[in-house]
């Protein structure tokens, strides 16, 4: 898996790209950069959870963990 950003963005939102950067997974970063951006209009998850939203197409569900990694784990790459 590959992550890509905005040039000068210091959120954590990153684009989630397969290795070849063929496809991509969606966006993955903390619920509250999520919330201050205007990605999410409102969550009542903890701030500093991180969340996956996946891309049109690819996937239907929404996914929480305590770090990248876990909100990452249900990717088939």
């Amino acid at each position: 898996m590959r992550f890509t950003k905005k040039k000068g963005d210091t959120s954590t939102i990153r684009k989630v790209w397969s290795d070849d950067k063929e496809v991509c997974f969606g966006i993955v970063g903390t619920v509250g950069d999520l919330l201050a951006v205007g990605v999410f209009d409102y969550c009542d998850y903890k701030q500093d959870a991180w969340s996956f939203l996946p891309a049109t197409g690819i996937m239907q569900k929404v996914w929480f963990g305590d770090t990248r990694e876990a909100a990452l784990e249900n990717i088939k790459a």
